[in-house]
């Protein structure tokens, strides 16, 4: 899959729903995603969010049944995702969708991913929770625990994604940028493809969440 068969498609008037899941279930994709390419999606009417599905699947991720599930689609039932905590015993995560933006600063084009709401419902006073997810390959790379940014005047958190040079191309795409990624062990528990994350070191009182497409959110308050 091209971005001239998402173009056709969205000019073919085709929901974002249904371009969506043609992106997931294609079974390989040939997306190009530099600078021009993004304006010219963006131009030829394609919506931001099947925009924001392009970029999920070019970071790595594949068909459905291919063996390798797409990134934001991998672990299926939000409840997948369980935090193990001190204070609060296990705790289901659900994920929650974004929205991207894009700022240009001289030579580079800033990436985030906006998320609904200042504090995620979830909260723990462990500085150290561990996170319960399944995947069926070693999850680095793959899923991360990422700290976010609060806006308080556009009433979001914000996940800075990696950034991109005008004409040095883009690195990473769909990937958190490095200062917002939280280094983890990541040890393989129960079946095959379930796993067990724990920060490396405490985390300070703030909003994290893991990231895999979703933002499986929590907070860590004093």
């Amino acid at each position: 899959m091209t971005n001239a068969d998402v173009v056709k498609l969205s000019k073919l008037g085709f929901g974002s729903d249904v371009i969506k899941a043609k992106i997931d279930g294609a079974s390989a994709v040939n997306f190009k995603l530099e600078v021009d390419d993004l304006v010219n999606l963006k131009s030829a009417g394609v919506s931001q969010d099947v925009i924001s599905e392009m970029l999920k699947r070019a970071n790595g991720g594949a068909a459905a049944g291919s063996g390798t599930p797409p990134m934001g689609a991998m672990m299926g039932n939000p409840n997948d995702v369980t935090m193990v905590t001190t204070d609060g015993g296990n705790l289901h995560l659900r994920g929650i969708s974004g929205t991207i933006s894009t700022t240009n600063a001289f030579v580079t084009v800033l990436e985030h991913y906006n998320f609904p709401g200042v504090a995620a419902a979830t909260r723990t006073h462990d500085a150290r929770p561990s996170f319960i997810v399944n995947s069926p390959d070693q999850p680095k790379g793959r899923i991360y625990i990422v700290s976010v940014e609060v806006d308080s005047h556009d009433q979001d958190r914000s996940l800075k994604l990696g950034n991109s040079r005008f004409w040095g191309g883009m690195k990473n795409v769909g990937a958190p940028d490095k200062d917002n990624q939280i280094a983890y062990d990541a040890v393989a528990v129960g079946n095959s493809n379930q796993w067990k994350l724990t920060p490396t070191k405490d985390l300070k009182p703030g909003e994290y969440g893991l990231y895999m497409g979703e933002l499986f959110d929590f907070g860590v308050d004093r």
